[in-house]
């Protein structure tokens, strides 16, 4: 970008803002036009701070400039954002301005490149952004629900619980062993009460994955007990015809303790 084109430019942009403005909000509805008036008028802020500084979409002013943008995102929705007449929404931001170019016989190849080259890389970065950003909470939410669903905690002095809730499959009982191993490993718990009664479906791979946990629990030299066999699941299992084998089953968690304790007194 020339010295000269980048001083017109800034020209434009600094004397011409109600212009720009208005062409902008040809693209909305009346009920949209104030939110978008403001939108507009500070990006055209941040704008002239990027012209400024010679359109280098790799700068800190780009950088403050693209923030604003998430900002936008975050407040019309990504849907409005990236299907804005069948573009994204920074496609469109530069239209004005190109529009201005032309009435003041500025807009060829030599002044249109920069411009363009820079809202295409702008926009590139925020797709890469929101990307990342989309990612990050997915695999967050994912951890999140790992823990909501397979909650541990000592429930009293050398006594761990550990409550599954949902479907238990072959890769979620993996999860749940390493968590169990790795509070095992951290202190010394002698007795492991593994709560079932918030599992969606009981079946022979349900059972074969308790029957799995408890093992585990066992040769690490605790005793497990498994809680929450509610009259459903009974039936299920018998219906079934699942043999638990040395599983040690409860219907409550209160009947269990009350064996841990009555064996500590003795």
């Amino acid at each position: 970008m020339t010295d000269n084109f980048k001083s017109a430019l800034l020209g434009i942009v600094q004397n011409s803002s109600e212009q720009l403005i208005g062409e902008w909000l040809h693209y909305f509805e009346d009920n949209q036009k104030d939110d978008e008036y403001r939108h507009y008028d500070d990006f055209l802020g941040f704008f002239e701070e990027c012209v400024e500084s010679g359109l280098d979409a790799s700068n800190d002013e780009a950088e403050a400039l693209k923030h604003f943008l998430l900002k936008i995102n975050d407040i019309i929705g990504e849907d409005a954002f990236f299907h804005f007449n069948n573009s994204v929404y920074t496609c469109f931001l530069k239209f004005p301005i190109l529009k201005l170019l032309e009435e003041n016989k500025l807009f060829n190849l030599e002044n249109v490149a920069p411009i363009t080259k820079f809202f295409e890389s702008l926009t590139s970065q925020l797709i890469v952004s929101m990307l990342q950003a989309n990612k990050h909470h997915q695999i967050t939410t994912t951890q999140e629900l790992s823990e909501r669903e397979a909650p541990i905690s000592e429930i009293w002095e050398g006594v761990l619980m550990v409550s599954i809730v949902g479907t238990l499959d072959s890769h979620r009982i993996l999860q749940i062993i390493d968590k169990v191993m790795h509070e095992i490993e951290k202190k010394e718990y002698s007795n492991v009460i593994v709560d079932i009664s918030a599992i969606f479906d009981m079946n022979s791979e349900v059972a074969n994955q308790i029957i799995k946990l408890n093992n585990t629990i066992h040769y690490m030299g605790v005793k497990p007990y498994i809680t929450g066999v509610t009259g459903n699941i009974a039936k299920s299992l018998t219906h079934l015809n699942i043999n638990l084998g040395d599983v040690h089953t409860y219907a409550t968690t209160k009947k269990v303790m009350k064996k841990i304790l009555k064996k500590r007194l003795k």
